[in-house]
């Protein structure tokens, strides 16, 4: 320890949760320590306060002292339901004894828990820095404590949070009963008067092999990488990425990771171009990572150009956990290829998404692209990572990460990135400016918990012939493919507690094969369960099918699948719960009261044309839908359409298919598929063409027997005012004078270009999202639609035993797979 009356020391803490693994606490407190010395450069106290950590550092020691300055207390939003009064004074009261039980504790650490009703517990934490003693823990909580009446008076959950304790109460489960691995034992102090071992964040790099044969001048690499470096220092861009080229013998390029701000941007390119230079002073092309950016030079140009080597991986893989390995490795699975699905389609390359996993984990993933790289290419580079750096048999992993040349992807157990809001970075409280040399680290970290709870090892073992019993059911109903959907399957008595047990209040919806109602899982999550009517006679073809594809399937534009449930004569599926209903309500229903503007019919249109191209092009499996319709097209609290219903779709690994079987709803059927039974990809946009005219003009193309017994159905109507150039008069009355006219013409152009009687005259999805996206593009002129189908055929007629019938979630209808 420095001389605490030297001017120049600097004294500083670090504590985690006590029920935090080590390698958890040490990623947290690496997070905490980058972000609070890029945020108080200049200041001689500071103080962050993370969910896994907390870091301190001060210019005078605080050792031993109990601090309650500066306070942060929180609270959740919502009150409780129960007798607040009663609330109150239980939670004051085990709160206290759980303040009493860590101040005497070891580590300074305690739980409680408190049944409040048949169904509400309070889960209570305390915990002190290591450092204090018991008198000054004890202090130190009891003014937490005091705290709750004043920020938390009958709220669901909240927090105090002070520089040397912090307490905690929730409504659920936020922390870990027992340790599942080893924590560091002891506190120890270090000197650590060094820049992170002179190289903060350094991970890996890569050097071509010296050919004395082919070098390049020393002066044109030391003038790019200058160039990059300097460049890099005089940003003030997030996502920063620059590339460029030295009389056409050098490229280079930079990316930093989306999240940091310019300045840490700015010092890790100065870091990696400072390295790079001397590792690699003869190659005649170098790569190097950093945990906040990358940095890459070479001989040839690799710009707008997908490489995959050289690559850096690290895997954080352990055997805890094997109860729940398959559950976790098939939601990591679904959370990397969600992540995949939605970074080609943003600008910036640049995606992170978070998973709730259960009560107490939460699963945070990254994604990036460099920023040069096609929505394509980009694609493609991060599946490539999944596929072939991240197999099945590596999901095991609690946290890694790979890096490629043109992409990054990296997952954790704890939230290693900031994101636009900050709502995931804890607040850091700065004081005065001043200077420091020394700085001397106190390492504050619990001693080793207890195993498992002996309760939970009972838990455990009552569950274990269940389990047994769960996995011959899923062996017998879906064979090999139970290793890979067994993570998704629910208890039953879930599914009952989620939806009040399947109370009329629930219900939302009904199918032609059961009922379907919304739910609350324990977690939070708001669902839709589908449930099959015990005595249906049809329906389990078509659930075993849809589970199997669509739980393969993750895109912002898509319903997500949150998993199933398949016990004795109950077959459910558990959907993400969509609020606003589905689009026929709102194109088709006159008790809808909600008016669709122009904006968000172009919006509806755009996003349901991106999950189409995701289905057809850019997931693991080429989908057709076979089924698209307004009914099946279920709009979220911000009308963000999502495609659902996948028990028509087909697997395909061609370029079309057959079938002798025709399904699906006349009207939004190609006639090539109704008629021959052949499908391909331009059948789905035929019927994706059909929507877009009905969008436009509020009408149905099915379901008016009188305008088709005069041959007059809606795209007759609309091909008719194109050729005689009126095609605003098709417009829903409800919107004129409120639209982009030249939008409208523009939109209803390409649903007529989609329902060309040739397939082959129909533009792909790829072309249909690049007309949508830039106006500048121009359009081919249509030819006839294939109208004279729907006239010789009753347009109310549904195939495949469906209803026709239009609800608020999707129906389930029979589906066959292909092999792909």
């Amino acid at each position: 320890m420095a001389d605490k009356d030297s001017s120049n020391a600097v004294y500083g803490l670090f504590m985690c949760r006590g029920d935090v693994p080590f390698d958890v606490c040490g990623d947290c407190v690496q997070s905490a320590t980058h972000v609070l010395s890029s945020e108080c450069t200049l200041s001689i106290w500071g103080m962050i306060w993370y969910e896994q950590c907390m870091v301190r550092y001060s210019n005078t020691s605080f050792f031993s002292v109990p601090s309650t300055q500066p306070s942060n207390p929180m609270s959740n939003n919502f009150n409780v339901s129960t007798n607040q009064t009663m609330f109150d004074s239980l939670l004051l009261n085990t709160m206290n004894k759980t303040a009493d039980e860590a101040a005497f504790s070891l580590n300074k650490y305690a739980t409680k828990e408190q049944k409040l009703t048949e169904l509400l517990t309070i889960f209570n934490l305390a915990q002190c820095t290591r450092d204090l003693s018991f008198e000054s823990c004890r202090t130190c909580l009891g003014f937490a404590v005091a705290q709750i009446p004043v920020c938390c008076k009958g709220r669901r959950g909240g927090r105090v949070l002070l520089p040397s304790c912090n307490i905690r109460f929730e409504l659920y489960p936020f922390y870990r009963h027992g340790s599942p691995e080893p924590l560091v034992p002891a506190t120890k102090y270090q000197n650590i008067d060094s820049k992170y071992s002179q190289d903060p964040g350094y991970l890996s790099h890569e050097c071509s092999r010296t050919n004395y044969q082919t070098t390049l001048d020393k002066n044109r690499i030391t003038n790019i990488l200058n160039y990059l470096s300097s460049k890099a220092r005089n940003s003030n861009n997030n996502n920063e990425f620059e590339m460029t080229n030295v009389d056409n013998r050098v490229f280079g390029l930079y990316l930093c990771r989306g999240d940091i701000p310019s300045s840490l941007c700015a010092e890790c390119i100065v870091n990696a171009t400072d390295r790079i230079a001397s590792e690699c002073p003869m190659s005649i092309e170098a790569m190097i990572w950093y945990n906040y950016c990358l940095l890459r030079y070479s001989n040839y140009s690799f710009f707008r150009t997908m490489s995959t080597s050289p690559r850096f991986e690290s895997m954080n893989v352990t055997n805890n956990y094997q109860d729940y390995r398959s559950y976790y490795k098939y939601q990591l699975w679904s959370a990397l290829t969600k992540v995949a699905g939605d970074i080609w389609d943003r600008n910036d390359r640049y995606c992170t998404e978070t998973f709730v996993l259960n009560h107490v984990q939460t699963l945070y993933v990254q994604g990036q692209c460099t920023k040069d790289l096609s929505t394509g290419d980009c694609n493609y580079c991060i599946h490539d990572v999944i596929e072939t750096a991240i197999p099945w048999s590596r999901l095991g992993s609690v946290g890694g990460r790979v890096l490629y040349p043109s992409c990054t992807l990296r997952f954790e157990l704890f939230p290693f990135y900031r994101n636009g809001t900050d709502d995931q970075q804890p607040p850091s409280i700065t004081g005065e400016n001043g200077r420091s040399r020394t700085i001397i680290l106190i390492v504050v970290i619990p001693i080793v918990a207890s195993l498992l709870l002996f309760s939970f090892c009972c838990y455990l073992l009552r569950k274990r012939a269940r389990k047994s019993y769960n996995k011959i059911i899923l062996k017998q109903n879906f064979g090999h493919e139970s290793n890979t959907i067994g993570g998704l399957q629910f208890d039953f008595s879930v599914i009952e507690a989620a939806t009040n047990n399947f109370s009329e209040e629930n219900k939302v919806g009904k199918g032609g094969f059961g009922q379907v109602y919304k739910g609350v899982l324990s977690d939070g999550r708001h669902i839709a369960v589908k449930r099959l009517s015990k005595s249906s006679t049809q329906g389990a073809a078509e659930f075993k099918n849809e589970v199997l594809l669509i739980a393969k399937l993750q895109h912002k534009n898509l319903v997500a699948f949150i998993g199933f449930c398949l016990q004795e004569e109950e077959k459910i599926l558990i959907y993400e719960y969509v609020p606003n209903k589905s689009l026929d309500y709102f194109l088709f229903d006159p008790h809808s009261e909600k008016l669709l503007s122009w904006t968000e019919r172009y919006n509806i249109i755009d996003g349901i044309a991106r999950g189409i191209l995701y289905l057809h092009e850019y997931s693991r499996l080429k989908v057709i839908h076979r089924d698209l319709k307004p009914s099946n097209i279920l709009l979220d609290e911000n009308m963000n359409p999502k495609i659902s219903d996948f028990g028509l779709a087909r697997i395909v690994d061609q370029q079309q298919g057959s079938t002798s079987r025709i399904v699906g709803t006349l009207g939004y059927m190609s006639p090539e598929y109704a008629m021959q039974g052949k499908f391909s990809e331009k059948s789905d946009i035929f019927s994706f063409g059909v929507m877009i005219l009905e969008i436009i003009t509020g009408k149905k193309n099915v379901g008016s027997s009188e305008s088709f017994r005069n041959g007059e159905g809606l795209l007759s109507l609309v091909w008719r005012q194109f050729c005689n150039e009126a095609l605003l008069s098709v417009l829903d009355p409800k919107m004129k004078g409120n639209c982009a006219e030249f939008e409208v013409i523009r939109c209803i152009q390409i649903g007529l270009l989609c329902v060309q009687e040739n397939p082959d005259e129909r533009p792909t999805i790829e072309a249909i999202v690049s007309y949508l996206s830039n106006i500048s593009i121009e359009l081919p002129s249509p030819q006839e639609p294939a109208f004279f189908l729907h006239a010789k055929m009753d347009p109310t007629k549904t195939f495949a035993g469906e209803s026709s019938s239009s609800i608020s979630v999707n129906e389930i209808s029979e589906s066959t797979f292909l092999p792909r």
